[in-house]
């Protein structure tokens, strides 16, 4: 079962919206039809990706700035990263694990985000923060799970983010088939097809689009390609706080999950902290039941 909205998302909701409607060029008459939709779902206890999924495309259509208004935004935080993908690649090369060492700086990159409507982080900050350590700490088990698999399936999040996803696709000792999945189409700063392209995963990975039109992989809404590959997969890569409220519950093996807790409804799902790197299968419904 997907992960249940809580009084908090109306919070959430109403300020990201109210971002959202501005950038769009739309008036507030705009932005209470979109929220009153937003609320009506929540309500009704729709998860969060898919209850802000019809207001987003109504939104899309009617935004005098574009379908993509966070393109701007998208492209200087995958340039600004990119800028440093060699000196951050000597310094996880130095490492014990490499690829652990870009599994970390990738879940940290998280912090590139927008759906809570929080301010994106100056990119010097984001590097100073890169290399903390994760209040959950699974990357060892899902490295080893990798020995043994043939294919990888990542499901990406954030633009910007995927530049050190495809450190990790990049450093990783893994072989095998690699795919990487993006958003069907623009929904706040999560990467598209393009947007994974101008992080040069494209040159790591087989790229695909979920074909849905929601900011998160729900596998009961997936078809043709991209429900073929995530259902052969081996092994999953799930990035993101949308990736996890859609798979939330699933119980599923195959599933690791990279985010950073930035709400209190997933606080208390997976008992970490507000602002706690995770990196976690989740494998019991409600979260993981370790001692935290």
């Amino acid at each position: 079962m997907a992960l249940s909205p809580d009084k908090e998302c109306f919070d959430c909701f109403k300020r990201g919206f109210e971002d959202f409607v501005s950038r769009a060029g739309l008036s507030s008459k705009e932005f209470n039809k979109l929220f009153s939709i937003v609320e009506v779902n929540l309500k009704e206890g729709i998860t969060p990706p898919l209850a802000g999924s019809e207001p987003w495309y109504l939104l899309r259509n009617a935004s005098t700035q574009g379908d993509d208004i966070f393109l701007s935004e998208k492209k200087y935080f995958t340039n600004q990263m990119l800028l440093h993908y060699s000196e951050l690649k000597e310094v996880f090369l130095t490492e014990e694990s490499p690829e652990s060492a870009a599994l970390s700086a990738s879940t940290w990159c998280n912090l590139i985000d927008v759906g809570q409507g929080t301010p994106l982080p100056e990119t010097e900050a984001l590097l100073n923060i890169l290399a903390s350590p994760l209040a959950l700490d699974e990357r060892t088990d899902f490295v080893n799970s990798l020995q043994s698999a043939e294919t990888l399936l990542v499901l990406g999040d954030n633009a910007g983010e995927t530049v050190m996803d495809k450190m990790f696709l990049d450093l990783t000792s893994f072989t095998g088939k690699k795919y990487y999945m993006t958003r069907e189409l623009p929904v706040m700063n999560d990467a598209l097809l393009t947007d994974a392209e101008m992080a040069g995963l494209h040159e790591v990975a087989e790229l695909i689009s979920s074909g849905i039109d929601v900011p998160a992989v729900i596998p009961a809404m997936l078809n043709g390609h991209a429900l073929e590959i995530f259902n052969s997969a081996d092994v999953i890569l799930a990035k993101g706080q949308g990736n996890f409220e859609g798979l939330f519950g699933l119980n599923d093996p195959r599933i690791f999950h990279s985010f950073v807790v930035k709400c209190p409804v997933v606080s208390r799902a997976t008992g970490m902290i507000i602002g706690a790197g995770v990196f976690s299968r989740f494998t019991n419904t409600g979260g993981n039941n370790a001692d935290l």
